[in-house]
């Protein structure tokens, strides 16, 4: 069974560069739904809790989450295999976009290139709440000088893997989706 829960106007707010966004901005701009909105396939609580509540993120929202984490998933295919591959990886957001450190060697600087997606999340397993965003877009190797120089210093990711890391990708997102998971 689907549940939704409460309603609220969605309200906008202005787009602040991801290094000065604070914990209080996170869920600025988000909606919960509404009694009357249409019931999402993939959106079931578990029947008879009424204390969870199902909140889809608005694009703005998502980034503002996103921007307060360095963590993440990168989902690509590898051709001639069965299923996705996905990988954790440290990242950055930057204006917007996914920045990824690689070898040229490294199995996403080699396969994720083309299309692909990109999940964090943050989650209380003690409260069981949480949000979840996902990016899907176009994966690309940043190899212009002139682009990689518009990088804002200091704000590249920091990989916690060993070696160097000197290979850039970037994924611009085309779909942005987010859901937040609560309980009053």
């Amino acid at each position: 069974m689907v549940r939704e829960s409460g309603t609220g106007a969605a309200s906008d707010t202005a787009a602040t560069p991801p290094g000065q966004r604070t914990a209080g901005d996170d869920m600025a701009g988000t909606r919960r739904l509404g009694e009357e909105s249409e019931m999402l396939v993939g959106a079931d609580l578990a029947d008879g809790d009424d204390h969870a509540g199902f909140t889809i993120l608005e694009r703005q929202t998502c980034f503002n989450l996103v921007a307060t984490r360095d963590i993440g998933r990168i989902a690509f295919t590898i051709e001639g295999d069965a299923a996705p591959t996905v990988l954790p990886v440290n990242y950055a957001l930057v204006n917007d976009t996914i920045l990824l450190r690689s070898t040229l060697a490294g199995t996403v600087m080699r396969y994720a290139r083309g299309y692909a997606s990109f999940q964090v999340d943050h989650f209380d397993d003690e409260r069981r709440e949480g949000w979840s965003v996902l990016f899907t877009g176009r994966c690309r190797w940043v190899r212009d000088t002139g682009e990689l120089s518009r990088i804002p210093q200091g704000r590249l990711p920091v990989p916690w893997a060993e070696g160097p890391r000197d290979q850039i990708l970037k994924i611009v997102p085309g779909r942005v989706t987010g859901r937040q998971i609560h309980r009053s």
